[in-house]
């Protein structure tokens, strides 16, 4: 791809007043389903392809684009105002995000949430222009061994999200393993804790246990308590939202790594933004000279969560756009949008249409600066959400929660799930048992399970095959260390607290 070629895509698209509107448009709408419960990036991609089809493919794919950026993005609003994940992976933005609302730093949590997922953004869209090709082909060489090992990797961080119990914590995170042993058997075929019921063949749905996890005990609680906070948007001024770029600075660590994990994991198939959110937070507390402070309001768990997840983003298009493999659900439906505009993914796609693929690459970029300026100034708008009374807000995050659970599958069954978990999540939660690790645990148990018995099989009956991978290995050597140092840490505290 010559000089010439990149900085005439580039000025044709940025001089494109239409194509930036649309780019606006589409990010806008991400923003919005990704702050709703129940409703996702992929939910809006797909609904926004049709309207697509008179418009060029640069600026057809820019806008799903944005929809993509602003969907991952949006997901942390609701997360960190009301508790409730409005995305799959702003699970972890709950962690850190809701205590800062509750000490009176709603904005400043929000900021943060903006500029790490610009951040994450912009590191991953440099990796995608650079070094595509190369992370693509090494990534997408997983096996069975690899997949296993690192969904090995992911449950291991059960203790660091377990909160102020590890032993409670391990035991939420096998409950929602248990659960996610529900359904077909990945390799046999045969069925699982059904008891009967077809609407349990899929398994448990990811969506309905999240929203009944996270929206419906805590609406419960809000119903409980004497009324909500009051919080003034009116003085809330850009100094206040906005991080210091010193203390952006002061946590570079923190952005670089989470971004550099959130597109590793992006480029491999079938992970997803909630694994990497995961991983990102546990390395964040592990290198932090603080970690006591992570799950009371600390900047560094939102700047982790987020800048992983908005990584994935360009991690996932890495494999999609090089060899025609979708990272992730809304990948696979991006990819339909491209060949829908006459692009086809994969190495020819760089040389037959370069054009375009600069064009692609610039959007990006204008989506991901109109995300963090519509976030940044959209605060004080959001803020009011804590303004509206409880019984109000709670009548509407109730219909918004099981509209949602309908809306994936358009199954009443996943309603009367949500319900279900929503009332056993109120349960655990008044026992002190996080939610994370039950999320973790369904999201990971599966994963675990079909590709380690895949591994087994493949290695002729032995687990002799992972130490054969040099990848593999090398992920569940990492493993062993994080839990042997878990356990080092959580016998400590134990210590001190009977000293």
């Amino acid at each position: 791809m010559s000089f010439t070629t990149i900085l005439t895509g580039f000025i044709s698209t940025i001089t494109d007043p239409i194509g930036i509107l649309n780019v606006l448009l589409g990010t806008f709408v991400g923003l919005v389903f990704g702050s709703l419960p129940g409703l996702s990036a992929t939910m809006g991609v797909a609904l926004l392809i049709p309207m697509t089809f008179t418009l060029t493919p640069t600026i057809a794919i820019g806008m799903l684009l944005g929809v993509y950026i602003g969907g991952i993005a949006g997901g942390a609003v609701s997360a960190i105002l009301l508790n409730i994940p409005g995305t799959p992976s702003s699970v972890v933005t709950t962690i850190d995000g809701y205590p800062m609302v509750q000490q009176g730093h709603a904005a400043r949590a929000l900021g943060w949430a903006a500029f790490s997922s610009g951040w994450g953004s912009i590191i991953s869209w440099l990796l995608l222009i650079t070094i595509s090709p190369l992370l693509a082909k090494l990534c997408t060489s997983f096996g069975s061994p690899e997949y296993a090992s690192l969904a090995f990797f992911g449950l291991s961080i059960i203790a660091a999200v377990s909160g102020k119990s590890l032993i409670k914590g391990l035991i939420a995170g096998l409950f929602g393993v248990v659960l996610s042993f529900v359904g077909i058997d990945p390799i046999w075929g045969d069925l699982r804790f059904t008891f009967g019921n077809i609407n349990l063949m899929g398994g448990i749905s990811t969506i309905a246990a999240l929203i009944g996890l996270y929206s419906i005990p805590q609406i419960l609680d809000s119903c409980l308590s004497p009324g909500n906070k009051k919080v003034s948007g009116k003085n809330l001024s850009l100094k206040e939202i906005v991080p210091p770029f010193k203390e952006q600075w002061a946590r570079k660590a923190d952005i670089i790594r989470s971004s550099l994990i959130g597109t590793v994991i992006g480029i491999i198939p079938a992970t997803g933004g909630n694994v990497a959110a995961f991983i990102s937070y546990d390395q964040a507390k592990r290198f932090s000279k603080h970690p006591e402070n992570f799950g009371k309001g600390d900047p560094s768990g939102i700047i982790a969560s987020e800048a992983a997840n908005n990584g994935v983003c360009g991690g996932a298009l890495i494999p999609m756009m090089t060899l025609g493999i979708p990272g992730d659900s809304v990948t696979a439906v991006l990819m339909g949008g491209l060949m829908i505009h006459g692009l086809q993914p994969g190495p020819a796609l760089f040389t037959n249409n370069a054009l375009e693929v600069v064009g692609i690459f610039t959007t990006i970029l204008i989506a991901t600066i109109f995300m963090v300026l519509l976030q940044v100034f959209g605060i004080k708008i959001f803020v009011k959400t804590l303004n509206v009374p409880v019984h109000f807000l709670d009548s509407i995050l109730v219909v918004l929660s099981l509209v949602g659970s309908y809306a994936i599958r358009g199954n009443m069954f996943d309603v009367y799930l949500t319900l279900f978990f929503g009332v056993a999540g109120f349960f655990l939660k008044k026992g002190g048992f996080p939610m994370a690790p039950i999320v973790l645990g369904l999201v990971l148990g599966n994963m675990f399970e079909s590709e380690f018995r895949r591994a087994v099989k493949l290695g002729g009956g032995s687990i002799s095959i992972f130490f054969k991978r040099p990848v593999a290995l090398c992920i569940i050597l990492v493993t062993f260390v994080v839990i042997i140092s878990a356990i080092i840490k959580a016998n400590r505290a134990t210590d001190e607290q009977n000293v």
